[in-house]
């Protein structure tokens, strides 16, 4: 069987199930997420995994994960996204462990923690929530991992509106620079 073989944004290409850390640049990764919708795309405008990677990383300014917090979707850019509950049910198994391999090398690749923090999780469901809401306008999660946004959640996200795939792209790059630059 022919390996798998990806051509990347930057032009180089790539065995996305043996991926490397010489694989992987930003650059691919900013372009891919902005262009990767979340929720398969069903919102009533396009929200990209790049622009809730910003706010996920924004929503653990002061924590030492910001930059797991850009990164965590990650591996999303050479697999793309599959919505949470498909992906979590048994025949999808050998998908996450390809999409973990996949996560741990990018997190390898920019030095962070290879365990996903409590607060980058947290962060996460928050945005889960905040964009469904923003995304659908009416939209709630019967799970109790994801309760209703409360008054200070929704402070917390801040100033927030539909991103084009170019400020997406821009904005994942400039908070990684940001983040880097330290």
């Amino acid at each position: 069987m022919k390996k798998p073989v990806m051509k990347l944004f930057s032009g180089r290409e790539v065995d996305p199930l043996v991926l490397r850390p010489k694989d992987i640049c930003i650059e691919d990764l900013a372009h891919a997420l902005s262009l990767c919708n979340r929720f398969a795309g069903h919102t009533s405008r396009p929200i990209s995994v790049a622009q809730h990677s910003v706010f996920v990383s924004r929503l653990c300014d002061g924590t030492g994960h910001e930059l797991q917090g850009l990164l965590h979707d990650g591996s999303e850019a050479y697999l793309s996204d599959i919505i949470k509950w498909v992906k979590a049910t048994p025949p999808f198994a050998p998908y996450r462990e390809l999409e973990d391999r996949v996560q741990q090398v990018i997190y390898e690749k920019f030095s962070c923690s290879t365990v996903l923090a409590e607060d980058v999780e947290m962060a996460d469901r928050i945005m889960v929530r905040f964009e469904g809401q923003k995304g659908y306008k009416t939209f709630v999660i019967d799970h109790p991992n994801y309760p209703p946004l409360t008054p200070e959640e929704i402070a917390r996200v801040g100033a927030w509106g539909f991103w084009s795939w170019r400020q997406s792209e821009e904005a994942f790059l400039t908070r990684f620079r940001l983040l880097t630059a330290r």
